[in-house]
Protein backbone atom coordinates (compact mmCIF):
# COMPACT_ATOMS: atom_id res chain seq x y z
CA UNK A 1 0.00 0.00 0.00
CA UNK A 2 1.48 3.11 -1.13
CA UNK A 3 1.21 5.38 1.95
CA UNK A 4 1.04 8.91 2.38
CA UNK A 5 3.94 11.20 4.07
CA UNK A 6 3.25 13.07 6.80
CA UNK A 7 3.64 16.20 5.35
CA UNK A 8 0.14 15.43 3.32
CA UNK A 9 -1.44 14.23 6.83
CA UNK A 10 -0.78 16.96 8.59
CA UNK A 11 -1.84 19.28 5.83
CA UNK A 12 -5.10 16.96 5.24
CA UNK A 13 -5.80 17.00 9.28
CA UNK A 14 -5.08 20.51 9.67
CA UNK A 15 -5.79 22.71 6.06
CA UNK A 16 -4.58 26.02 6.10
CA UNK A 17 -6.49 29.00 5.04
CA UNK A 18 -10.08 26.70 4.56
CA UNK A 19 -12.66 28.99 3.13
CA UNK A 20 -13.70 32.05 0.86
CA UNK A 21 -11.60 35.68 1.17
CA UNK A 22 -14.23 38.42 1.13
CA UNK A 23 -13.91 40.79 -0.46
CA UNK A 24 -11.98 39.30 -3.66
CA UNK A 25 -10.48 40.36 -6.51
CA UNK A 26 -10.17 36.86 -8.06
CA UNK A 27 -11.78 33.62 -8.08
CA UNK A 28 -10.98 30.37 -9.74
CA UNK A 29 -13.10 27.18 -10.22
CA UNK A 30 -11.68 23.31 -11.42
CA UNK A 31 -13.09 20.62 -11.37
CA UNK A 32 -16.89 18.80 -11.08
CA UNK A 33 -17.81 19.07 -8.17
CA UNK A 34 -20.34 16.18 -8.82
CA UNK A 35 -18.55 13.43 -9.90
CA UNK A 36 -14.74 14.31 -8.79
CA UNK A 37 -12.51 16.55 -7.27
CA UNK A 38 -13.53 20.44 -6.84
CA UNK A 39 -11.43 23.38 -6.16
CA UNK A 40 -12.86 27.00 -5.95
CA UNK A 41 -9.82 29.49 -4.75
CA UNK A 42 -10.55 33.07 -4.15
CA UNK A 43 -7.98 35.80 -3.45
CA UNK A 44 -7.89 39.53 -2.62
CA UNK A 45 -4.36 41.63 -4.25
CA UNK A 46 -2.69 44.54 -2.76
CA UNK A 47 -4.00 47.97 -3.77
CA UNK A 48 -1.35 48.23 -7.10
CA UNK A 49 -2.21 44.50 -7.68
CA UNK A 50 1.09 43.89 -7.57
CA UNK A 51 1.19 41.11 -4.63
CA UNK A 52 -1.08 38.57 -3.27
CA UNK A 53 -2.89 39.41 0.53
CA UNK A 54 -4.61 36.88 0.87
CA UNK A 55 -5.99 33.56 -0.50
CA UNK A 56 -8.59 31.10 0.39
CA UNK A 57 -10.57 27.99 -0.97
CA UNK A 58 -13.19 25.37 -0.56
CA UNK A 59 -12.54 22.07 -1.77
CA UNK A 60 -14.01 18.61 -2.44
CA UNK A 61 -12.30 15.82 -2.53
CA UNK A 62 -9.47 13.09 -1.62
CA UNK A 63 -6.95 13.70 1.14
CA UNK A 64 -4.40 14.13 -1.79
CA UNK A 65 -6.26 17.21 -3.32
CA UNK A 66 -6.80 18.93 0.23
CA UNK A 67 -3.58 18.85 1.27
CA UNK A 68 -2.14 20.19 -2.04
CA UNK A 69 -4.73 22.87 -1.65
CA UNK A 70 -3.58 23.87 1.44
CA UNK A 71 0.12 23.92 1.15
CA UNK A 72 -0.49 25.31 -2.29
CA UNK A 73 -1.93 28.23 0.30
CA UNK A 74 1.51 28.65 1.84
CA UNK A 75 3.91 28.52 -0.90
CA UNK A 76 2.40 31.75 -1.84
CA UNK A 77 1.04 33.78 0.98
CA UNK A 78 2.45 37.30 0.78
CA UNK A 79 3.96 36.50 -2.79
CA UNK A 80 3.72 38.59 -5.61
CA UNK A 81 1.52 38.26 -8.05
CA UNK A 82 4.27 37.51 -10.76
CA UNK A 83 6.02 34.94 -8.36
CA UNK A 84 2.70 33.01 -7.61
CA UNK A 85 1.83 32.74 -11.53
CA UNK A 86 5.19 30.76 -11.37
CA UNK A 87 4.42 28.37 -9.13
CA UNK A 88 4.27 24.88 -10.80
CA UNK A 89 2.84 21.04 -9.50
CA UNK A 90 6.15 20.00 -8.76
CA UNK A 91 6.89 22.63 -5.98
CA UNK A 92 3.34 21.64 -4.55
CA UNK A 93 4.59 17.80 -4.19
CA UNK A 94 8.11 18.62 -2.77
CA UNK A 95 6.65 20.34 -0.56
CA UNK A 96 4.49 17.40 0.11
CA UNK A 97 7.42 15.32 0.23
CA UNK A 98 5.82 13.63 -2.01
CA UNK A 99 3.05 12.31 -3.19
CA UNK A 100 1.63 8.54 -4.06
CA UNK A 101 1.75 7.27 -7.62
CA UNK A 102 -1.56 8.00 -9.05
CA UNK A 103 -2.03 11.31 -7.07
CA UNK A 104 0.40 13.93 -8.26
CA UNK A 105 -2.63 15.51 -10.85
CA UNK A 106 -4.10 16.63 -7.47
CA UNK A 107 -0.79 19.10 -7.30
CA UNK A 108 -2.46 20.17 -10.68
CA UNK A 109 -5.43 20.80 -9.68
CA UNK A 110 -4.07 23.42 -6.44
CA UNK A 111 -1.64 24.90 -8.91
CA UNK A 112 -4.66 25.47 -11.92
CA UNK A 113 -6.65 26.88 -9.17
CA UNK A 114 -4.26 29.20 -8.23
CA UNK A 115 -3.69 30.47 -11.68
CA UNK A 116 -7.35 31.25 -12.74
CA UNK A 117 -7.93 33.22 -9.75
CA UNK A 118 -5.25 35.19 -10.23
CA UNK A 119 -5.79 35.66 -13.84
CA UNK A 120 -9.35 36.85 -13.41
CA UNK A 121 -8.32 39.18 -10.86
CA UNK A 122 -5.79 40.52 -13.25
CA UNK A 123 -8.73 40.52 -15.99
CA UNK A 124 -11.19 41.74 -14.23
CA UNK A 125 -9.52 45.15 -12.87
CA UNK A 126 -8.49 45.42 -16.76
CA UNK A 127 -11.98 45.73 -17.91
CA UNK A 128 -13.28 47.78 -15.20
CA UNK A 129 -10.31 50.33 -15.38
CA UNK A 130 -11.11 50.30 -19.51
CA UNK A 131 -15.01 50.59 -18.94
CA UNK A 132 -15.96 47.45 -20.00
CA UNK A 133 -17.57 46.80 -17.05
CA UNK A 134 -18.60 49.06 -15.04
CA UNK A 135 -18.97 46.51 -11.57
CA UNK A 136 -18.13 42.88 -10.43
CA UNK A 137 -21.39 41.74 -11.21
CA UNK A 138 -21.39 42.84 -14.74
CA UNK A 139 -18.21 41.09 -15.04
CA UNK A 140 -19.06 37.80 -13.91
CA UNK A 141 -22.04 38.01 -16.36
CA UNK A 142 -19.79 38.38 -19.23
CA UNK A 143 -17.35 35.93 -17.95
CA UNK A 144 -20.77 33.86 -17.86
CA UNK A 145 -21.96 34.53 -21.01
CA UNK A 146 -18.75 33.91 -22.93
CA UNK A 147 -18.42 37.72 -23.66
CA UNK A 148 -14.70 37.81 -22.01
CA UNK A 149 -13.59 34.93 -23.45
CA UNK A 150 -14.79 35.88 -27.01
CA UNK A 151 -13.23 39.85 -26.40
CA UNK A 152 -9.60 38.39 -25.41
CA UNK A 153 -9.81 35.69 -28.02
CA UNK A 154 -8.74 32.75 -25.65
CA UNK A 155 -10.27 29.76 -23.71
CA UNK A 156 -11.00 29.90 -20.55
CA UNK A 157 -11.70 26.63 -18.86
CA UNK A 158 -12.48 25.62 -15.61
CA UNK A 159 -10.86 22.23 -16.22
CA UNK A 160 -14.02 20.12 -17.10
CA UNK A 161 -12.27 20.23 -20.79
CA UNK A 162 -9.36 18.27 -19.65
CA UNK A 163 -10.95 15.46 -17.50
CA UNK A 164 -13.19 14.84 -20.54
CA UNK A 165 -10.48 14.36 -22.78
CA UNK A 166 -9.25 17.72 -24.24
CA UNK A 167 -12.47 18.97 -26.30
CA UNK A 168 -11.87 22.37 -28.09
CA UNK A 169 -14.45 23.94 -25.98
CA UNK A 170 -16.21 23.35 -22.39
CA UNK A 171 -18.67 25.25 -20.26
CA UNK A 172 -17.23 27.63 -17.19
CA UNK A 173 -18.82 27.19 -13.78
CA UNK A 174 -21.33 30.18 -13.87
CA UNK A 175 -20.30 33.12 -11.59
CA UNK A 176 -21.67 33.30 -8.70
CA UNK A 177 -22.34 29.35 -8.41
CA UNK A 178 -21.94 28.31 -4.42
CA UNK A 179 -19.34 25.11 -4.96
CA UNK A 180 -19.47 22.13 -2.57
CA UNK A 181 -18.80 23.20 1.13
CA UNK A 182 -15.60 21.48 2.60
CA UNK A 183 -15.79 17.96 3.64
CA UNK A 184 -13.32 16.28 4.67
CA UNK A 185 -13.18 12.68 3.78
CA UNK A 186 -12.20 9.81 6.75
CA UNK A 187 -8.23 9.08 7.47
CA UNK A 188 -6.49 7.02 5.08
CA UNK A 189 -6.17 3.26 6.00
CA UNK A 190 -3.40 2.33 8.19
CA UNK A 191 -2.86 6.32 9.02
CA UNK A 192 -3.21 7.38 12.38
CA UNK A 193 -6.54 9.03 12.88
CA UNK A 194 -7.05 12.66 15.39
CA UNK A 195 -7.82 11.37 18.83
CA UNK A 196 -9.71 13.42 21.16
CA UNK A 197 -8.95 11.14 24.13
CA UNK A 198 -6.79 13.56 25.83
CA UNK A 199 -8.99 16.69 25.17
CA UNK A 200 -11.98 15.08 26.81
CA UNK A 201 -9.62 13.25 29.73
CA UNK A 202 -9.93 14.65 32.99
CA UNK A 203 -7.32 16.94 34.46
CA UNK A 204 -4.62 15.55 36.24
CA UNK A 205 -5.14 15.61 39.94
CA UNK A 206 -2.42 15.87 42.76
CA UNK A 207 -1.87 12.67 44.91
CA UNK A 208 -3.32 12.53 48.15
CA UNK A 209 -1.06 12.42 50.75
CA UNK A 210 -1.27 9.76 53.63
CA UNK A 211 -2.76 10.41 56.95
CA UNK A 212 -0.51 10.89 59.79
Amino acid sequence: MNRYSDRVLEHFQHPRHVGRVEPRDGIGRIGDPDCGDFLEVTVRLTEDHQNLESIGYLIKGCPAAIATASVMTELVEHRTVEEALQLTDQEVIDALDGLPPGKEHCSLLAVKGLHLALQDALIRRLFKKAGLAKDDEEFDRMVASGEVAEMLQFHTCDGSCEQAGGEATCPATPAGETPTALTPPPVPEGSPAPSSASAAAPPPTAPTPPKP
